[in-house]
């Protein structure tokens, strides 16, 4: 008994060591193929502990055997099951090696047209990737639609760019418009460069214009277009240029 004990306790203070040193690898490291790693040995480092444990007291050959001679349908069942979760393992595997994306790179993750996240990578695990928002929201994405989905990595760029439109009066003065709108843009704190703003098409409101602003990142992108949008209302309105919207009269 007391052999047993001792080799119980062996196994389990390597494994926790183990898993103590993986974890502060983990952690000073910000590689996505690193911490993937990482996450995948934790697992490895349990299920090691879980059946060296099991051995110590336990025949595990004839448990095994008898496993399969007796439990075909419950095997059956636990293979369908973990068939989703072997997928999102081995997508984790493939994003890992392949580094479409690191740790802290900004992403858009789309499917189709449809845009399914859009954020920062904060980590990455066995299951499914975790994507701060710039609004501050999670989204966590299993590894399998990762793997399976469009991933613009916007990161390599020195700067963002965003539209930014705004709709004015058929009776203003475009050239007036125009020349105020590119002025509030340049003058908008974190804009490093804009386009020359151009009347991109008609609504039924009047001229929409448009122009690119660029910042160095999307946080301050975010900060700079509230900005503009809320002094272009003031600018317009201390030179009569109108922002118009549609109204409803109702008449008895």
């Amino acid at each position: 008994m007391m052999e047993e004990t001792i080799q119980l306790l062996i196994i389990l203070g390597t494994g926790l060591a183990l898993f103590i040193l993986i974890r502060i690898i983990s952690r000073k490291n910000k590689k996505l193929h690193v911490r993937f790693i990482c996450n995948l040995l934790r697992v490895f480092i349990v299920i090691g502990c879980l059946i060296g444990a099991l051995n110590v007291y336990t025949d595990l050959e004839k448990a095994a055997a008898a496993i399969l001679t007796g439990g075909g349908l419950v095997l059956a069942i636990l293979s369908f099951a973990a068939q989703k979760v072997l997928n999102n393992i081995l997508s984790g595997i493939s994003i890992s090696f392949s580094r479409p994306f690191d740790l802290g790179d900004k992403i858009k993750v789309m499917s189709g047209t449809s845009v399914l996240a859009e954020g920062t990578v904060s980590d990455i695990t066995l299951r499914h990737t975790i994507i701060m928002s710039y609004s501050g929201q999670s989204y966590i994405i299993p590894n399998g639609t990762m793997n399976e989905s469009l991933l613009i990595n916007v990161s390599s760029n020195d700067k963002v760019g965003n539209f930014l439109e705004v709709t004015v009066g058929f009776d203003d003065d475009l050239d007036k418009a125009i020349d105020l709108f590119e002025e509030v843009v340049r003058s908008a704190e974190f804009v490093v460069d804009c386009t020359k703003p151009v009347v991109a098409r008609f609504d039924a409101d009047g001229p929409v214009i448009k122009a690119t602003v660029w910042t160095k990142t999307f946080a301050e992108n975010y900060s700079a277009c509230g900005w503009i949008r809320k002094k272009l209302v003031e600018v317009f309105r201390e030179n009569n240029i109108t922002i118009p919207y549609q109204t409803v009269t109702i008449t008895k």
